[in-house]
């Protein structure tokens, strides 16, 4: 008898160790070392990445949804077309800006490419600031 506890003791014991070894595999911090930071307007606009300059992009993409003009009426005749009905009638929810950017090419470039390219550029300018900080 008093075995059989050793043993169940023992299967804890490793089970316990095996939990917390996982646990240290796991995503790491390390994956979003980066963080950008857009302020414009009392707004803060922020975006992680593995390295400085795409965290400075991923913030300034945050930053074109919510500011950029051209962008928001691209998402907003996005959001009204047959293709976010079809997208909301798959997915069973009301589409996002971010999944108009997501599953519209042409969106997804003039935001990507065009708008959070010149945020970048033109950062600092008296317009927006943009900051990047990595760990």
């Amino acid at each position: 008898m008093r075995s059989v506890e050793s043993r169940i003791n023992l299967l804890f014991i490793l089970l316990i160790l095996l939990a917390v070894s996982l646990g240290c595999l796991g995503p790491s911090s390390s994956s979003t070392q980066c963080e950008g930071t857009v302020k414009v307007n009392g707004k803060t606009y922020t975006g992680q990445a593995k390295d400085e300059e795409q965290a400075g992009l991923n913030a300034c993409n945050k930053y074109c949804l919510e500011e950029d003009e051209r962008a928001k009426g691209m998402v907003q005749d996005w959001l009204a077309s047959g293709a976010a009905a079809e997208f909301e009638r798959k997915m069973k929810r009301k589409p996002t800006k971010e999944d108009a950017v997501i599953e519209d090419k042409a969106i997804l470039d003039y935001v990507t490419k065009n708008c959070a390219s010149k945020c970048k550029t033109e950062a600092n300018k008296n317009r927006h600031t943009l900051e990047t900080e990595c760990k």
